[in-house]
Parts: C-alpha cells; structure tokens; sequence
C-alpha cells in the first residue's frame, strides 16, 4: 500500500487514502473511514516523472490520485513514459545533470558560432535576385536623406569618375552588375560601400581624400569583391541569425522579422569580418592585376582612408567602421604589389 491524496473531480475537498494494486484493478480506500474505490487499471493514464513533483494518476471520471513522487512502486506503470523515466534518473545524478550542462553550452556554442553562419550563408547563395533587389532598394532609401545626402561634387568631377568606373567594371567579364552613386556623407566622412542589389555608395569625402584614378579603382575594385561574395547580406544575416534564435529562446517573437533594417545598422556600428575583408582584398589585387592596374594603388587608398579618419589610427570606430584598417591589410597589397610587378618584368625584359 502507498500513501496518496484523492480527488474526486467533482470538488476541490482533499481526501487522504491509502491505494493499492490488486491484479487488473487499481483499490484505494479513506484513511478515516470505511469509504472505499477502485478503477480497472487500464482506465488511468499517469502522469510523467517529475523530479519533486507528485506523481498523478488520472482517473477515467475526472478524478485523480496524488502520490508522493518517491512512493510509487517500481513496478506501477512501468512501460510508461520511458523517457521521463530516463530523465528523471538522471535528474538525481549530479554528473549526469553537470554533463547535460556542458552538452547544452557546448551545442548553442555550436550553433550560435557555425551552426547560424552555415545556415546564413547558404541563404545568402539562394537567395532570389528579385529579394536582393528589394532589400538594397529598402536600405538605401532608408539612408538617402538622413546618412547619405544629395552629393555636392562637381558634375564634370562626377563624369570623369563614371566613366572610370564603367571602364574598369566592363572589362571585367565575371563582375557583378553594380551602379555607382555618388553622395554626400558628412556623418560617415570618407568611405564606400556596397549594397544588396548591385549598388556602390561613394562619399564626396573619399572622392576629394583619393589622389589618383588608380587608387579610386583599388576602392571600387574591393567594393567589388564584397559584392560579388555577397558581404554584407551574409554578414547580416548572421547578426540577425543570432537575434533570431535568441528571441525564439526567450519567447520575444517581435523582433524576428526585418533583416533589411538591419543594413543600415551595420553600416554605422559594425565591420565586416576579418575573413571577408581578405576575400575582398584578394579580389581587388586580382581585378586590379588583371587590368595592368599595380595593387600599389590599393595601399595608396588605404592611406588616403587613414588621413581623412584619424581617429582610426587610435582605435576608435566613430562611423561606418565597416572597412578597419590593418597593416596586415598593407602588407597584403604589398605583397600582392611585388607578385604584380614579379609578372611583369618577364615582358618588359622582352621588349
């Protein structure tokens, strides 16, 4: 027999019985008088266990026994909830609770850290054009009239840097379609950019920081490389790849939606990650070599970076910090200088 609390489903009184199983037939009888019940053991359906909790067992009339969570025999129900069962033996084991612990901070470590990046950027790859489109639309009018004014260089200045640019890009037979625009950044200063869809936003202040027509290239050409890698949507679609799981974690499903909004945001408070920066300086060097354009130009952009936001040099990222300067960065473009001008001194011996 096992101690046990009835309710009749009928009322809320509390009666303490004592219950017992005999062969097919569940038998419980008061405590404090003769009363006495049963129910074909087939009938109740019990609850799962618990660790702390009493054990339920559900009566076909609505009613229910409570019993104490350690007091049900072994042999009650025992094909019954396997996995509760499972878990409940664990629960009483303090290794087994601590290894569960490591398990569940290794695997969102897991996911958060490969697991969203993997799945972010496999979206990115499938992701139909017409939706790319849509969402540098969305972002760029976003930033036009707040970040990104009616830019103020000279139409002639406008012309000439077009026209380089169109140069360079239509003889580039794998380039991504892009358009070049220009704007007028005072918040930002001098930088560029490249948006979902095919769109390079380029400041007046980098235009006039640059000092020669190479080195506007080596810009467009890395502007190029984050395009045609898909940068920046993979690159937010990670951040929101986080936001997304950790609201669905803590129940806030309000703020799953509007990966779009997000690129504006990543243009003032983030940077592109250390591995997509290479890959798009790989791809200026190669796009600049390709052109009997020396990857030189690209360090003299760098620099020209440098003297128009000193506050890089002492670490701090005030606006669209999404290009940091490293003098690994340097050292790369003039590593890549060297291999250039190695490829060519062949032909020019030659001649």
């Amino acid at each position: 027999m096992v101690q046990a609390i009835y309710f009749d489903g009928r009322s809320t009184h509390a009666t303490r019985v004592e219950a017992w199983r005999d062969e097919s037939v569940l038998r419980w009888r008061s405590a404090s008088d003769t009363r006495e019940w049963s129910a074909p053991w087939l009938a109740i359906e019990p609850s799962a266990r618990v660790t702390g909790v009493p054990f339920t067992l559900h009566l076909g009339d609505g009613g229910h026994l409570q019993i104490d969570h350690d007091a049900l025999p072994a042999d009650w129900f025992a094909r019954h909830h396997l996995v509760e069962r499972m878990v409940d033996w664990l629960e009483r084991r303090w290794m087994a609770a601590l290894a569960g612990i490591i398990v569940v901070v290794a695997s969102l470590f897991g996911l958060f850290e490969y697991g969203l990046p993997w799945a972010a950027d496999r979206i990115a790859t499938h992701m139909p054009a017409s939706v790319e489109n849509a969402m540098g639309k969305q972002s760029l009018a976003a930033l036009e009239g707040r970040m990104l004014m009616p830019t103020t260089l000279p139409p002639d200045r406008q012309s000439h840097l077009q026209a380089v640019f169109w140069r360079f890009t239509n003889g580039m037979p794998d380039a991504p379609g892009v358009r070049l625009k220009f704007y007028q950044a005072k918040a930002i200063g001098a930088n560029a950019f490249a948006l979902p869809g095919g769109t390079i936003a380029f400041t007046d202040e980098l235009a006039a920081a640059l000092p020669d027509d190479d080195a506007f290239i080596a810009v467009i050409a890395h502007e190029l490389g984050h395009q045609a890698n898909r940068h920046m949507l993979r690159q937010v679609l990670r951040s929101s790849g986080v936001l997304i799981v950790a609201s669905m974690l803590m129940g806030d499903v309000t703020s799953m939606g509007g990966v779009a909004a997000g690129i504006p945001m990543f243009l003032v408070d983030s940077h592109y990650s250390r591995g997509f920066e290479e890959d798009a300086d790989r791809f200026a060097f190669d796009a600049l070599a390709g052109h009997g354009i020396d990857p030189e130009a690209f360090v003299r952009a760098m620099q020209a970076l440098e003297r128009a936001h000193p506050e890089w040099k002492a670490g701090q990222a005030r606006y669209a910090s999404s290009h940091p300067l490293t003098a690994e960065r340097i050292a790369r473009a003039h590593a890549a200088s060297r291999r250039f001008q190695a490829a060519r001194a062949p032909r020019v011996a030659s001649r």
